[in-house]
């Protein structure tokens, strides 16, 4: 008797919703292709559609917002609630705020990971409880912060848009009152020197891969002295810095002989990550963390949904991974609702 042939698997249909430059730089062709050797199929979604009209997905990833996209989402996941949503719009909206999105940081009780000090300048108004004492400008609202300049100064929202990434260094209370462009709302956040290095985690959904990046180089006082006769205005932005960063400035060379700070221990990252994972209930992200050269800690200052995968060595194997994950846990998660409704039925005297 010949022998029978082993069942095919099922094919996972992932549907996606995503911008059209995320979509040429994560949709390639070798992923896609690889892909499709491990059953995994891409669909991509016409937003201009109900979800229920397209498909069928077994999951749908999305890098899109506003209450239309929303609706949509929440009346496909009503309809069908077997499938995955990565991530829910509730949770995604989290991280459009510079303020919240850091929030969980303080309820993961990890050792040596923190925030740097912030202030947020909600409206115009705001600026009159900033008081300055020599380099130190300090505010009693509700509870005393106190801030050094140099100051990070961005905007609040972080949705993605071009002024969500007009940042600035300010280098004086007179940067602040009177050379700072942006507008309210915006957070105030300390510059702490770091070495300049920043740490990238990514995360998809247990998988954790942390990558060393250039970051702002330190900044000493003999530095700021020469920034505020260079800018006298007291704000560089982000794109002057870059630019001085690259030209060789002489303000930036910074002590050269100084060591650069080391990867951090991996068991650290993923314990963060876990954590973060939970607080945010989040599969796609990745948060940036400086190690502070005054301590032992780090600090985590900025963190971003379905961030740039791509960049990432072998990133094609991380996500189809990923989606074999999800596919699995969709199978367990039917098997105990069989099994649940198998016990209500052998259980029930009217079946007797």
């Amino acid at each position: 008797m010949p022998e029978s042939k082993a069942e095919k698997p099922c094919i996972f249909r992932v549907g996606y919703a995503l911008p059209t430059r995320k979509t040429d730089a994560f949709m390639v062709e070798p992923f896609i292709t690889y892909a499709k050797q491990r059953y995994i199929e891409f669909i991509p979604i016409d937003t201009t559609k109900p979800l229920t009209e397209q498909g069928p997905f077994d999951c749908i990833i999305h890098k899109l917002y506003g209450h239309e996209w929303n609706h949509n989402l929440e009346h496909f996941f009503n309809t069908n609630p077997n499938a995955t949503i990565i991530d829910r719009p509730s949770a995604i909206q989290r991280l459009h705020n510079r303020i919240s999105m850091l929030e969980p940081i303080a309820q993961l009780n990890i050792p040596n990971i923190n925030i740097p000090s912030q202030l947020l300048i909600q409206d115009l108004d705001s600026f009159k409880n900033i008081q300055t004492a020599d380099q130190t400008i300090y505010t009693t609202n509700q509870t005393l912060t106190r801030l050094t300049f140099p100051l990070i100064a961005k905007p609040l929202l972080a949705d993605g848009s071009t002024n969500a990434h007009n940042m600035s260094l300010v280098l004086n209370h007179a940067g602040l009152t009177k050379g700072l462009k942006l507008d309210p709302p915006m957070v105030l956040q300390q510059f702490v020197n770091h070495g300049g290095v920043i740490f990238k985690v990514y995360v998809a959904g247990e998988y954790v891969k942390c990558v060393k990046r250039s970051s702002l180089p330190d900044v000493s006082s003999e530095m700021m002295e020469k920034m505020e006769l260079e800018y006298p205005g007291g704000v560089m932005s982000f794109s002057q810095i870059s630019s001085a960063v690259i030209a060789g400035d002489d303000a930036w060379d910074g002590d050269k002989k100084s060591e650069k700070p080391k990867m951090p221990e991996p068991e650290f990252v993923v314990e963060v990550a876990n954590g973060l994972r939970e607080a945010l209930g989040l599969h796609l992200f990745n948060f940036d963390m400086i190690k502070d050269d005054k301590s032992d800690g780090y600090l985590v200052v900025d963190i971003n949904y379905f961030p740039g995968y791509e960049k990432l060595p072998l990133y094609e194997s991380v996500m189809v991974d990923f989606f074999l994950d999800v596919k699995k846990s969709q199978e367990e998660k039917k098997k105990m609702r069989e099994n649940e409704n198998k016990n209500v039925d052998d259980h029930d005297p009217t079946q007797a």
